[in-house]
């Protein structure tokens, strides 16, 4: 529509009084006599205000004058005001025309492309203050915007770049790909793409008038290009501050792993189609600050809006103290990375990142809870690792001959007691722990088959408490454990054990009895050691409707548990593995470049979680980010660190899994570091006492072997050089694979595979993230 019908529309909403039109220094010369030519035309008064051009006239001073001069002309409530101009005139002359008598008519006229796609539509106004932009303002809606293209003729390259900016930060939004293929294709009509950009900034705004949810997708690219507006005193156009704010988000979504790659190299090569410069010069720091103040922030955390897709966007928050910190440990420890850019290594990850595996203790409890339930989690056996495997089948076998979901009636449960199934274990000793108290409650007929270490390691008490309660259970000469049919299955009661051997244990009891006719206890006297999976199992089992009550004290575990309880299908997303994420961050601190862990949950009720506590006294610094909308999606930052401290005394009664990292990691730690009471580790695929001490002494640690423990003095540099098997633990082996990073020598791993009990493609994230030079598999 053209701006000769300016007055027709406006006399459509006030059919009589005066129009005060406000335009800047600009734009006057250029249309402001047409404008107010076609107002009078209509039998209207117009007054008109011209104010300096540039965004420093959007402040209090400049509105202060604007509201002087409307009461000079003595505008009344029924009056109007016109914005003629830009964003930053339609920012200051919407926030006059809301609140000059609290509210009066307010009219839209954009005469760049910036205003035409963007803030002359949604009814937002404000002005800005010393401590940031857009900080004041007023939600009031423009009664038109007429959109008349002739009228952005006038506009330099560099103004109309602003524009197009909007336009690709639209098309990143706009819930469907087709816009930002048009920008792609260069082969457009601009009336069609500003009605296009309306037509999206209209939804969110339809959807969410106060602008407290959804419509903050509109603010994508905003929150650093507000920032940087700032800090070169607007000199930098707003649409161009954006262009570099949505190649930032783009970086940021794609290393925080919300995006894929292609999806931020196809925003970024849209930008340099355009000509954006896309380099960042600010200090960190001085963003930082800047950020600080910006209107999205939520309480102590900024507002992030992010890419998924092309088109699709998402709302994340990142708290500004985890802000400050990352900047910071950027500028001590990467200076390069002080001045970011929107290639290379993006400010709030570093360039090396990987997802952590879904955690090995949560799939094993997940899996049987759900045969429990009657349900099966359809697993991909080509992705788990060899004891997750074991259980999988070993369930699936069991659920063929038991109706679970009749479970709650053991009588009416077994489709076929007769038949003896053969439980391969393999070498798992969660597979065999948990499930043969659940075969006993069952009533089923079963051989264990068990291989390797497994075969030694203990099972007696276990065994001893379920004999008590009517159980037939015999070990043959090569190692396999039978269990024999239970006319009345296991029979409710106590359970107690005297310092069990495995917490598994009581996590296989804690799934079986609730399936009983009665209900039971188990009581533990002195200590549970890594009670923490014991709570892991609660919490699955709460998810699955199960309820267990326990108490505690110094000397004693209760935990009663119900009988005659049914268990209700409730799968859930598992978290990821901190046991095996342990070896991930251990790379970050021993190597020479920072490391990003993604999809880990923060908070845990892994034990292995301890990895943060231990690395930070051994004086690595660590960033944790949880991710507020999802528990299991947070991420850890880990930075070299070059004067690593010895720790006095570790317990490692409450996370033995990460005794042979952490005793790489204090053999170059200044000090004696003491880890004590993790004799159960003589119990694993290897003695992983005697075997960490051997493997560490051989690459030339200063390490002894104690009964319950290890005694390591650090060293400057590890001088010698590994060549074997790692005993054939997966955990010696992942331990070995790390020190290659510090290791003088060169490390050769034969049988590299036994990794796959715990983390299958270990070595495949090793070689990804580059860390592979001093390590060769055999």
């Amino acid at each position: 529509m053209k701006l000769s019908r300016l007055g027709e529309l406006i006399c459509k909403y006030q059919a009589r009084g005066t129009v005060l039109i406000i335009t800047d220094t600009n734009v006057a010369p250029l249309y402001l006599n047409e404008a107010i030519l076609s107002i009078e035309s209509c039998g209207l008064a117009c007054d008109s205000y011209a104010i300096p051009a540039g965004e420093e006239s959007k402040s209090f001073e400049t509105y202060i004058k604007i509201i002087e001069y409307a009461s000079r002309i003595s505008l009344t409530r029924t009056d109007g005001i016109v914005a003629l101009g830009g964003g930053m005139v339609g920012d200051i002359a919407g926030f006059v025309a809301a609140t000059y008598m609290r509210g009066i008519n307010f009219y839209q006229v954009p005469t760049t492309l910036l205003a035409a796609v963007d803030s002359s539509v949604g009814g937002k106004s404000a002005i800005n203050t010393y401590f940031g932009k857009n900080l004041v303002g007023a939600f009031h809606k423009a009664k038109f915007v007429l959109q008349d293209t002739a009228l952005l003729a006038s506009e330099d390259d560099y103004v109309l770049m602003d524009g197009y900016a909007e336009i690709i930060k639209t098309a990143c939004i706009s819930r469907s790909d087709d816009l930002f293929k048009k920008l792609e294709s260069g082969n457009f009509d601009i009336q069609e793409i500003i009605d296009d950009c309306v037509a999206v900034k209209t939804y969110y705004v339809e959807k969410d008038e106060n602008d407290s949810g959804i419509r903050h997708m509109l603010n994508y690219g905003h929150t650093l290009a507000h920032a940087l507006e700032k800090l070169s005193s607007y000199e930098i156009g707003h649409g161009h501050a954006v262009a570099k704010g949505i190649a930032f988000t783009a970086s940021l979504s794609y290393d925080l792993g919300w995006c894929s790659i292609d999806c931020r190299d196809r925003i970024h090569a849209l930008l340099e189609k355009f000509g954006y410069d896309l380099s960042i010069d600010f200090p960190a720091c001085d963003i930082a600050n800047a950020m600080a103040g910006d209107k999205k922030n939520a309480g102590d955390a900024i507002k992030f809006i992010v890419s998924s897709d092309i088109g699709q966007s998402k709302i994340k928050l990142i708290t500004l103290a985890q802000l400050g910190e990352i900047l910071a440990t950027y500028s001590a420890i990467c200076p390069e990375s002080a001045a970011i850019s929107h290639r290379g290594a993006p400010l709030f990850a570093p360039t090396r990142s990987v997802s952590a595996p879904p955690s090995k203790s949560y799939l094993h409890r997940e899996i049987i809870a759900a045969m429990l339930s009657g349900s099966d989690l359809c697993l991909d056996t080509k992705e788990l690792s060899d004891d997750i495997i074991a259980t999988y089948e070993a369930v699936k076998i069991i659920s063929n001959h038991t109706n679970c979901s009749a479970l709650g009636n053991l009588e009416s449960s077994i489709v076929s007691s007769d038949d003896k199934l053969i439980l391969e274990c393999k070498e798992s000793g969660s597979t065999l722990r948990f499930l043969l108290p659940i075969v006993a409650a069952l009533g089923l007929n079963a051989e264990f088959k068990l291989t390797g270490r497994l075969r030694e390691r203990p099972m007696q008490q276990l065994i001893s408490q379920l004999g008590r309660h009517g159980a037939s259970i015999t070990i043959s000469d090569s190692g396999s454990i039978s269990i024999s049919a239970s006319s009345s299955h296991i029979t409710p009661g106590e359970y107690n054990f005297a310092n069990p051997e495995s917490s598994q244990y009581i996590t296989g009891l804690l799934f079986a009895l609730p399936l009983l006719n009665g209900d039971s206890v188990i009581r533990i006297l002195n200590n549970l050691e890594s009670s923490a999976y014991v709570m892991m199992t609660l919490d699955v089992l709460g998810k699955y409707g199960i309820k267990v009550d326990y108490a505690h004290t110094n000397k004693e575990w209760v935990f009663n548990v119900p009988g005659n309880q049914k268990y209700i299908y409730s799968a859930s997303t598992p978290d990821g593995d901190w046991s095996n994420a342990a070896f991930l961050l251990a790379l970050g601190a021993l190597g020479n470049s920072p490391i990003r862990v993604r999809n880990l949950p923060l908070p845990s009720m892994q034990g292995d979680m301890n990895i943060l506590d231990l690395l930070e006294d051994f004086g690595v610094t660590i960033n944790c980010y949880p991710d507020i909308l999802d528990v299991n999606g947070g991420s850890i930052d880990v930075f070299p660190c070059r004067n690593l401290r010895a720790i006095n005394s570790i317990n490692a009664s409450g996370f033995p899994d990460l005794v042979p990292i952490i005793a790489l990691v204090a053999s170059l730690a200044n000090g004696t570091t003491v880890i004590n009471h993790a004799e159960r580790l003589r119990y694993k695929e290897s003695d992983r006492l005697a075997s960490t001490c051997s493997v560490l002494r051989n690459l030339g640690a200063n390490i002894e072997e104690t009964k319950d423990g290890l005694i390591i003095e650090g060293v400057d540099t590890l001088r010698g050089s590994y060549e074997g098997n790692g005993y054939g633990d997966h955990r010696i082996i992942m331990m070995i694979a790390v020190s290659s990073l510090i290791s003088d020598g060169i490390v050769r791993i034969h049988e590299a595979s036994a990794v796959a009990k715990s983390y299958p493609n270990f070595f495949e994230v090793i070689k990804l993230l580059g860390f592979d030079d001093n390590l060769e598999l055999v």
